[in-house]
């Protein structure tokens, strides 16, 4: 059976809804997020965020509350 995976944003116009904790920076407020929509190797379906200003970067689960996730949530894409 093959795997369906969702299909591929992009980078200017999302084509997704917004995902909770996505719209600002959590360290410095910024607008000026980058974001890309995929799946961890745990199987979680996530938004890495990486900010313009300060360049932090954070994961969020696409169906969670907000909090960004830890690197055990994360794994191998943490690093």
């Amino acid at each position: 059976m093959a795997v369906e995976h969702p299909p591929m944003g992009s980078f200017s116009r999302p084509e997704s809804p917004e995902v909770l904790g996505t719209r600002t920076c959590h360290h410095c407020a910024s607008d000026r997020l980058t974001r890309i929509r995929m799946r961890t190797p745990s199987g979680v379906d996530a938004v890495f965020v990486a900010c313009g200003v300060c360049e932090r970067t954070a994961w969020f689960a696409v169906d969670g509350d907000g909090v960004p996730l830890g690197p055990h949530e994360v794994g191998d894409l943490g690093a």
